[in-house]
């Protein structure tokens, strides 16, 4: 909209009116108007300047959105309709990354957007954790915020005896917008780097996950009157050594037809009402936490290692999953049934691993059958679905203060494989029973929709690139999606198209309704196996439940699940840092110049990600660290020139350049 001048709007007015507006010398008296007359005129003008700015305002170029930090000074604002505006440092000053403003968004003579900061109309950030940290004569908190790269002063005032290198909880108490100064004061000292276990108390602390338990009460089966009896039914459980939390039991039988597998899974939803305190506490917390040396339980241990937990000859209520098996590993007959059970033994992963390549023995006939069960289930994944590629889990011994002094690599064996197959099959019977059985209604599902909207175009080129026979296909469709995946899983290329096919996906999610979870390749997906660690398990289950009653009931609202899948991602991100921290620390105290074996896990445009082969340890190659410059390709996602190549799975061998455990921050370089 074009905008008006003042001398513009004067001849509009007219020279009287625009005497009035601008104040130019008055007519006597005696040549003036009637006062009715000014009184409308005045009242003309104003409208009109009233106008004038409303269209310099809008003549502006304007919007809203959120702010974004960088490694550097300056910042970003990503407007709402997309763009993303340059904020300079003396601006970055005046608002925290995540703040939501209104910006006047300029354009340089390179068409490149530059934003002035116009209004502040939303600051989220209230408490948060971090470092103190001492400059000079200034106290200063290093928030542990992601792309928050500025200290935030605390004055005397607010300190609480804190000493520098201390881990804090602060609370914003006053925001910077003014002048640029902001100020904190210090809620409480969560403990000083010496402290033992000081990193446990503060991932508790920093992702607000939720401790102690509502007053016990009596709990009791309320289901025991439906239960069948199963007792003499030779379960077993095959887990890790020191596991008590014990979800599931197993067991199989040959048969005519191929063989009858059953998956028992402990039943804590018959001991814990829905709505009941203690399901409100569990529902907060989502998820078990596994924070080494800190796990935080789902459920209270005197159920989650007690009472639900399917230990080795004791009675415990299961809710069961029998289905028989073909011979081509096809699942029929699905069926489930609340019972009693009686778990034969307690087994190893390393135990059956040893039983199934011909060491010793264990006195378990049902093992072969379950080897043999699986064995054709594999097969007709391997034929119908999608087999995700395996990875090695790490073990951490960790000293009297929490810290680790060692780290063991754990590679998969056939012992994982049985339990993986007979957990896939039990959890894709659930979906395929309830979707049966509920028709339109409700239950809780998981879904992955495949490939990343935006990444579309990039895995078009690759296919046609690397599988062009697979061009036409459409990998929007479960079905294309499985035949493109199963082509480059076995496609003879000097590219690794399932790797790089993998960074494109988008994440899982959960819904009321069924979905296809192309990941797996399944039409519909669910979970229930584990109920005393996972809240959407326990959630399934009471789906189940309804059904065997005929009732409708058990299922999440969609604010609950949005909820719940909200705080499944913090449970993942609170573990994975408190990981990369105490992961860090080992790495800092071995020899300054140790090379490490590793390959590359991840590239974008500013490197890449290593992952070392012995620790499962991840750290970042800069590619300005590399003497000639690389270009990217954001198709095949490589780094290359004219000498050199970079991409996914290839095998690396570096050293550290630099590292902060406390930020996460670890650096290599190429050895």
């Amino acid at each position: 909209m074009s905008t008006k001048s003042g001398a513009q709007c004067a001849h509009n007015l007219g020279e009287q009116d625009a005497a009035e507006v601008f104040r130019y010398p008055i007519a006597p008296f005696s040549d003036r108007k009637p006062r009715y007359l000014n009184t409308m005129l005045d009242q003309n003008a104003l409208q009109q300047l009233k106008q004038l700015k409303t269209d310099i305002i809008e003549s502006k170029d304007q919007g809203e959105g959120e702010v974004r930090g960088s490694q550097r000074r300056f910042g970003f604002v990503r407007l709402d309709d997309g763009r993303d505006v340059f904020l300079p440092p003396d601006e970055m000053l005046r608002v925290f990354p995540g703040d939501r403003v209104k910006v006047n968004v300029l354009t340089d003579d390179k068409g490149k957007f530059k934003g002035e900061l116009e209004k502040l109309v939303n600051s989220p950030l209230t408490s948060f954790t971090g470092r103190y940290i001492v400059r000079g004569q200034g106290h200063f908190v290093e928030p542990d915020l992601p792309r928050f790269n500025k200290l935030l002063f605390i004055p005397p005032s607010e300190r609480k005896k804190a000493q520098p290198g201390d881990y804090l909880h602060c609370k914003v108490h006053r925001h910077p917008w003014k002048d640029g100064k902001s100020q904190v004061k210090v809620l409480s000292k969560i403990g000083s780097p010496e402290d033992a276990g000081v990193e446990g108390k503060y991932t508790l602390c920093k992702f607000e996950l939720p401790f102690g338990w509502p007053a016990e009460e009596e709990l009791i089966d309320s289901r025991a009157n439906q239960r069948e009896d199963l007792r003499n039914t030779p379960f077993v459980t095959i887990d890790s050594a020191s596991t008590r939390d014990i979800d599931d039991a197993i067991y199989a039988e040959a048969n005519d037809a191929g063989w009858t597998l059953q998956v028992a899974v402990a039943d804590p939803g018959a001991y814990i009402d829905a709505g009941s305190e203690l399901d409100r506490a569990a529902q907060q917390r989502a998820s078990t936490v596994y924070l080494p040396g800190c796990t935080q339980p789902m459920l209270p241990e005197r159920i989650s290692q007690d009472l639900c937990s399917l230990a080795e000859d004791v009675e415990r209520a299961a809710l069961v999953c029998s289905m028989q098996i073909s011979q081509s590993g096809e699942i029929k007959d699905i069926a489930f049934s609340e019972a009693l059970i009686r778990s034969r033994a307690k087994l190893s992963y390393d135990d059956v691993a040893a039983h199934l390549a011909g060491g010793p023995q264990l006195p378990h006939a049902s093992i072969e059958a379950l080897h043999q069960a699986c064995g054709a289930l594999r097969k007709w994944r391997e034929e119908n679905a999608l087999i995700m590629p395996e990875q090695a889990d790490f073990h951490y011994d960790l000293d009297e203060q929490g810290r680790i002094t060692a780290i063991v690599r754990q590679d998969r064996n056939d012992a994982h494989r049985l339990v993986e197959e007979c957990m896939l099959a039990a959890n894709r019977s659930a979906a395929l029973w309830l979707r049966e059985k509920r028709g339109t209604d409700r239950a809780l599902y998981n879904g992955h929709a495949g490939f990343r909207e935006e990444r579309l175009e990039s895995i078009g080129k690759l296919v046609d690139h690397a599988l062009p026979e697979y061009s036409d296909v459409s990998v929007q469709e479960l079905d294309g999606y499985r035949r493109v995946l199963s082509a480059a899983s076995k496609a003879d290329s000097p590219l690794p198209l399932r790797s790089i096919m993998a960074r494109m996906l988008q994440p899982g999610e959960l819904s009321a309704e069924p979905r296809p979870h192309f990941g797996l390749g399944f039409d519909c997906y669910s979970t229930f196996t584990s109920p005393l660690r996972k809240y959407n398990d326990l959630v399934v289950q009471r789906c189940i439940r309804a059904c065997l009653d005929n009732s409708s009931g058990g299922d999440l609202s969609d604010d609950a699940i949005a909820q719940l899948q909200e705080k499944l991602r913090n449970v993942r991100q609170a573990s994975r840092q408190m990981e990369q921290w105490l992961q860090y620390q080992y790495l800092a105290k071995q020899p300054s110049e140790q090379t490490y074996a590793g390959h590359i896990a991840h590239l974008n445009g500013g490197g890449f990600t290593v992952e070392l082969h012995d620790s499962g340890i991840s750290g970042f190659v800069e590619a300005r660290s590399i003497p000639e410059k690389l270009s990217f390709d954001a198709d095949t996602l490589r780094l290359y020139n004219d000498q050199q190549n970079y991409q996914l799975e290839q095998a690396v061998t570096v050293k550290v350049a630099e590292i902060d455990p406390f930020q996460r921050k670890l650096l290599f370089t190429i050895a």
